[in-house]
């Protein structure tokens, strides 16, 4: 039987910023986050063994070497700073040749795996240190191998935790209710915008949490713009219902989502800036979407959303999406390549007028 509490324990330490140890017949190791590593820290690891980058596939991949999607390991130079380290990780650019064949472990392992689904349930950048033993104060967490593979968040087992109404600027009568998964610290918000009659099919938008553009407005992205419009279309057509989840950055993170957005100042588009730092294109789930609706008693529904993922998500969990509502917002010259990558790479269900024009990029 899986040890989900130790597990869950390893994921909230390598938040903290400290490592944790995972235990396998084969024998065991330590493993803390890049994004945290201090230089004191690597020194240390250097000195206690063997050390190793434990790399995403799709970040391997941005240093040549292919791993066909599953996990990389480097071999990291006992001369090796800091700076070397993050840049691999692709934190910083990098400013030297990509790593030799001979660098790169050939055997797969299944502590690489396992490392990146604990750095995958804390939602930080999927790069990790490993070495051969603990270098930190005090006592150390640890977990099994085969434990860290087969533990999943649960996110579709919610609860409740507070109900109030607030007038919206858009909206009068606006009630929100606070979710939070019994198995993570993710709180999401259903928005019911005024009074949707459940009997019939309830206008929905699944609105991923956007801090840059929901709160500060950014016209890099659409976010912030379909969210009010959302809302004041729900409360014009007398009802509706936004599910506020707390998914920024496609599931990455607000960290690394401002990591890909100075890969985009660089060159890349939205979708190869994720996979360069290590991430999917999309990583965002949507179990507790449904148990949302569920628990408003909701079944049926007209999706208002672009992206035809969210649909299928839905229609898998058992809701009956019966019409798709288009949910678009203006181009400007800051957001017209990311609105192109979305409709051409991404799928997204949008008009001509949001193609990328040669005046929006002025």
């Amino acid at each position: 039987m899986t040890d989900s509490l130790a597990v869950e324990r390893c994921v909230v330490e390598l938040q903290r910023g400290r490592e944790v140890v995972l235990t396998d017949p084969a024998g065991n190791c330590t493993v803390t986050l890049i994004e945290s590593l201090t230089s004191e820290m690597l020194e240390a690891a250097k000195r206690s063994g063997q050390c190793q980058l434990i790399l995403a596939g799709n970040r391997a991949r941005a240093l040549g070497h292919d791993t066909q999607g599953g996990p990389a390991i480097l071999n990291i130079d006992e001369a090796a700073r800091l700076s070397e380290v993050m840049q691999l990780a692709g934190l910083q650019t990098l400013d030297g040749p990509v790593p030799e064949d001979d660098r790169w472990e050939s055997t797969p392992r299944a502590y690489a795996a396992a490392a990146l689904q604990l750095a995958r349930q804390a939602h930080t950048l999927p790069a990790l240190l490993k070495y051969a033993l603990p270098v930190g104060p005090g006592s150390i967490l640890s977990t099994s191998v085969e434990d860290a593979l087969e533990h999943e968040v649960d996110t579709s087992r919610l609860m409740v935790l507070s109900r109030t109404r607030i007038p919206l600027a858009g909206a009068d009568s606006v009630e929100l209710a606070v979710f939070r998964e019994r198995h993570g610290s993710a709180e999401h918000v259903a928005l019911t915008v005024g009074q949707p009659d459940i009997s019939e099919a309830v206008t929905v938008r699944l609105h991923s949490s956007c801090f840059t553009g929901d709160i500060l407005g950014s016209l890099r992205c659409d976010c912030g713009e379909q969210l009010s419009g959302a809302i004041s279309k729900m409360a014009a057509a007398g009802g509706g219902v936004i599910l506020y989840l707390s998914q920024e950055g496609r599931g990455i993170g607000l960290a690394s989502k401002l990591r890909a957005y100075q890969l985009q100042d660089e060159g890349l588009d939205t979708l190869e800036a994720n996979e360069h730092l290590g991430f999917g294109e999309d990583d965002r789930q949507y179990q507790a979407a449904t148990t949302m609706l569920k628990e408003l008693d909701i079944q049926r529904i007209r999706l208002m959303t672009n992206n035809p993922l969210k649909i299928e998500a839905l229609r898998q969990a058992g809701i009956d999406v019966v019409d798709r509502l288009p949910s678009h917002a203006p181009v400007n010259m800051h957001n017209a390549r990311y609105l192109e990558t979305k409709r051409t790479r991404a799928g997204h269900l949008l008009h001509a007028e949001c193609e990328c024009s040669a005046e929006a990029l002025v």
